[in-house]
């Protein structure tokens, strides 16, 4: 076989083009139809296939280098030999592309026109003239006693790259993140994918390591000052002081598009990259045997989360465990500090009451310490695999038993509608005050994103978020200084502020905020240096998916705007 074509399969009408041009060139080519899952293997025929081809070429598009099976057939013919690979780039960038090696076999251009097409077809020619012998098959791993591969790898071929580029020449990697964040696991892949190009594998072992070897360094805690052999070096730590033994690669949260879960599941493990993990390795098939194994008490599952949060929580002190307990009572319900204060305290609290030191000390030293949440409108909560954890590590069940009545009484409360006497006003005077209010905050939702199409390809995701931030702020604070009185709900003839307030912020904009905002923060996070803002967000994957979105939320904002227009005594039709 000459060519194996490596692709997503969501390529298939561009990829056909092309094989057909080089099938009509005269070049055997092979070409798999088949359906292989995100996160699938590739299977025994395709392994054969490709090591009996001479070249592949890889269709790189944006979504290629999350398809475990696309990279398998990637490493396997680059690791045989930079050329036995070409690289088609679809996209206008080349940020997606990793390693950064790939652009050494990077053909010019993408083949969408007739000519860069007949330039393709040539180039492949005149690659696979030059190619002496077949890929070939892949070597069985080696295998390191309780140091051996993975048998399900959940993702990170970024990082498994990033490492090659480190350690191929000699380098020393240093692997660091928190506990549980899969410094091993990749380390372990990383030996499965990458070890057959080093004489050996040594795991702690430098005194015999040599030039071509690789050394293994795990849990790393000091400066290893005595390693002075010329052998690569990737060392594992928790402490990020030690990055600088090295070229850094800090393991944070996996994307969305690295782990095999079912939704349920992910759920279940926000906070824990480790726990999404040994879910997506462990339970391929029943979800909810999953969930069960999760909400038993003391599940082994969860020992590697609760060694890494109990002792954050205990060091804080009881006043902590408190605040913790109160938000296991209500996760996934954020609450406001003054919440947690009146649930603590049987009082009612507003921010700026000195009794509100306490609770506000412990939620500063939580946030601090990774294991609350804000969720950035002032409220705060524990990631869902956070409240697990500390559920099954609590060292007072009957503390936590009586906060959490206490919780669901002192909110129940607040829900219930407590009668009032007001004195009368004037009719008139009411209504001019809903007039001007509702005026206030049409000109607030006028001014924002909120009803301005954000145009394709312009505009800033993040300044869009940020303008939605404002306008629920403004609304809040537009309302705080309207008479309660003119807060009414709409009727069946009449819209009221009270309803059309509540509807732009807690059915609309809240839960878009709470949403889209972490996502959107998450990818800005991991920004490398060099590449702008604004390409960066370009690059997310779900930087289309929440432009749609902002389109179909501005729809829903247009419809109370229509309202408090009217209310405004100025319709916007």
């Amino acid at each position: 076989m000459d060519v194996f074509i490596s692709y997503d399969r969501a390529d298939a009408a561009a990829v056909q083009r092309i094989v057909s041009a080089l099938e009509t060139a005269g070049l055997r080519v092979f070409l798999d139809v088949e359906q292989i899952r995100q996160f699938e293997s590739i299977t025994d025929r395709l392994r054969r296939a490709l090591s009996e081809s001479r070249v592949l070429l890889a269709y790189y598009s944006r979504s290629y280098g999350s398809r475990r099976a696309c990279q398998e057939e990637f490493t396997t013919a680059y690791l045989a030999g930079p050329e036995h690979v070409l690289v088609v780039n679809p996209e206008p960038g080349t940020e997606h592309l990793a390693p950064r090696e790939i652009l050494d076999v990077l053909l010019p251009g993408h083949p969408a026109l007739k000519p860069a097409l007949a330039a393709l077809v040539e180039a492949v020619r005149e690659r696979v003239a030059s190619v002496s012998g077949a890929i070939g098959s892949k070597p069985s791993p080696e295998r390191l006693g309780e140091f051996a591969a993975p048998t399900k790898f959940t993702g990170r071929w970024t990082e498994l790259w990033q490492l090659h580029s480190i350690l191929r020449h000699g380098g020393t990697a240093v692997v660091h993140g928190l506990v549980d964040s899969g410094k091993t696991t990749l380390a372990r892949a990383y030996v499965q994918e990458f070890g057959r190009t080093y004489n050996r594998v040594l795991v702690n072992d430098w005194s015999t390591a040599q030039a071509g070897d690789l050394v293994v360094a795990e849990d790393v805690t000091a400066p290893f000052d005595d390693f002075k052999a010329p052998a690569a070096c990737l060392a594992l730590t928790r402490d990020p002081r030690l990055a600088k033994l090295g070229t850094s690669i800090e393991l944070g949260d996996l994307r969305e598009d690295e782990l095999d879960l079912d939704p349920a599941l992910r759920i279940a493990a926000e906070g824990s990259t480790g726990l999404a993990r040994r879910l997506a390795e462990q339970f391929s098939s029943s979800t909810d045997v999953a969930l069960d194994r999760l909400y038993r008490f003391r599940t082994p599952l969860l020992d590697p989360v609760i060694d890494r949060l109990a002792p954050i929580v205990a060091g804080l002190g009881e006043e902590a465990w408190d605040v913790v307990r109160v938000l296991v009572a209500t996760t996934p319900v954020p609450l406001p500090l003054g919440v947690i204060a009146g649930i603590l305290t049987g009082e009612h609290r507003q921010v700026g009451d000195s009794g509100l030191d306490t609770v506000e000390s412990s939620v500063t030293g939580l946030l601090a310490s990774g294991v609350l949440v804000d969720s950035g409108l002032g409220e705060f909560r524990l990631p869902r695999a956070f409240q697990l954890a500390l559920r099954q590590a609590d060292h007072r069940p009957s503390r936590a038993e009586q906060l959490r009545e206490r919780a669901v009484q002192f909110l129940a409360d607040r829900a219930r509608p407590r009668p009032t006497v007001v004195a009368a006003r004037h009719r008139s005077t009411l209504d001019d005050e809903v007039r001007r209010t509702a005026h206030r905050i049409l000109n607030e939702v006028n001014s924002r994103v909120a009803l301005r199409e954000l145009p394709d390809g312009e505009g800033m995701l993040r300044d869009a978020l940020s303008s939605l931030h404002t306008l629920f702020d403004r609304i809040r604070q537009i309302c705080g200084d309207v008479d309660p009185d003119a807060l009414r709900p709409s009727t069946l003839i009449r819209p009221g502020l009270a309803t059309l307030t509540s509807r732009l912020q807690e059915d609309l904009l809240r839960p878009f905020l709470v949403y889209w905002h972490p996502r959107l923060d998450n990818h800005h996070d991991v920004r490398p240096s060099g590449i702008g803002s604004r390409d960066h967000e370009l690059a997310w994957s779900l930087h289309a998916q929440l432009r749609s979105e902002l389109g179909k939320l501005r729809l829903s904002i247009l419809e109370v705007a229509d309202e408090l227009a009217v209310l405004s005594g100025n319709p916007l039709s």
